[in-house]
């Protein structure tokens, strides 16, 4: 589990791994511990996970999500091409707004599920924590020939996260910021640095993402975010990986992948069979739309104090012992006093029993299937 990862293990930096443009800034105020996420270096936890909990809870945090890099769509067929990547209907997206989408192979798998901006009639970021998801845009584009450019435009990303983030960020970039609806994005300016700022983050609590434009103003803008937010107590933390399970917020490569459909993973609502639009597996999908469930995902809940952490896979095992569902992404909830994850599985193991057993170290411990989210997505106004 996440919160009891050993303290010993050390790494090299190394030229062929990116840095985010405010890593100096990291450094500076006390980030020691990093790991390899999007072959980024990214920061892993400031202090202990529960403190960085509570302090997303119950004021506002600033997350340098180093990972979350862009995939710039730009040309005159950028909306057609970044269509032809998704199968959520982009046609009657305006400018200034952010779409939560899935990219999908031929037969229907997931590449990757960003969040895509649209800068302009001709501009597109997809914004994605992992995968290959630049080499893949440009390999269909090397097929496809579409009049468009396809680059990483060298943009690090900050998240502001928290009840009291909405207090801040008027006080950060003004009212325009503070008036966003979710998913809006608006053109602004922090420390004289040109950023973009959105209505957006990875906490399931009420938040903003800072997209860092100029990639030589990172150490500045971090600094004065750091400075500026002296005023509303802001901490330093890394993403809550607990509050994310807890609003069953999947994680690409870890929940689900190129296995898994959108329909297997509870995101079959992103796909739009009936619009007309062209995508990369509309076929597969629609063949898979019309059949019976095959998967389905469900929370599971193990009650009681932290389960230990560990390197090897979980399994949920059945009466015989054996293992048939994998559980990822096992937190320990403190305000569910549980532990909680997610699994795949087929229909009916969903419905023969909600009771379910999880191996752990040879032996095993009961808990039961759940739905999700385990706790709601919090997007009511909160100045703290």
């Amino acid at each position: 589990m996440e919160t009891n990862i050993p303290q010993s293990v050390e790494m090299t930096l190394q030229a062929r791994i990116g840095r985010p443009s405010y890593f100096e800034a990291l450094i500076r105020h006390g980030y020691k511990r990093f790991g390899v996420y999007n072959r980024h270096y990214s920061p892993l936890g400031y202090s202990d996970p529960l403190t960085e909990y509570n302090e997303l809870l119950n004021g506002v945090v600033l997350w340098p999500v180093a990972g979350e890099r862009q995939v710039q769509i730009s040309g005159p067929d950028a909306e057609a091409f970044t269509q032809l990547l998704t199968p959520r209907k982009l046609k009657d997206m305006p400018v200034g707004r952010c779409r939560y989408v899935l990219i999908t192979t031929q037969d229907g798998g997931i590449v990757n599920d960003p969040v895509c901006l649209k800068l302009a009639q001709d501009k597109f970021w997809l914004s994605a924590a992992d995968s290959d998801l630049l080499l893949w845009a440009r390999g269909v584009n090397a097929v496809r020939g579409f009049n468009v450019d396809i680059e990483d435009p060298g943009v690090s990303v900050l998240q502001i996260q928290g009840p009291r983030s909405l207090t801040f960020i008027e006080q950060l970039a003004g009212p325009r910021a503070s008036a966003m609806r979710y998913f809006d994005f608006i053109e602004t300016t922090i420390a004289d640095a040109p950023v973009i700022i959105s209505r957006t983050g990875w906490s399931n609590e009420w938040g903003y993402e800072v997209y860092i434009r100029d990639a030589s103003s990172g150490n500045n803008v971090f600094d004065s975010i750091v400075e500026q937010g002296k005023s509303v107590d802001l901490k330093l933390g890394t993403v809550s990986q607990i509050r994310r399970v807890e609003g069953a917020l999947l994680s690409w490569g870890a929940d689900f992948g190129l296995n898994e459909t959108p329909f297997d993973v509870g995101l079959g609502r992103l796909v739009s069979l009936d619009d007309g639009i062209e995508f990369i597996g509309r076929e597969a999908l629609k063949a898979r739309a019309d059949l019976p469930p095959q998967q389905q995902l469900a929370g599971v809940m193990f009650p009681g104090e932290p389960l230990p952490w560990s390197l090897e896979p979980r399994y949920l095992i059945d009466a015989n012992g054996k293992d048939y569902a994998a559980v990822t992404s096992l937190v320990h909830s403190p305000r569910l006093n549980a532990n909680i994850g997610f699994c795949l599985l087929t229909p009916s193991q969903a419905k023969s029993n909600r009771n379910v057993r999880l191996r752990v170290d040879g032996d095993t411990v009961t808990g039961e299937l759940c739905d999700l989210p385990f706790v709601p997505h919090r997007r009511t106004k909160q100045d703290g």
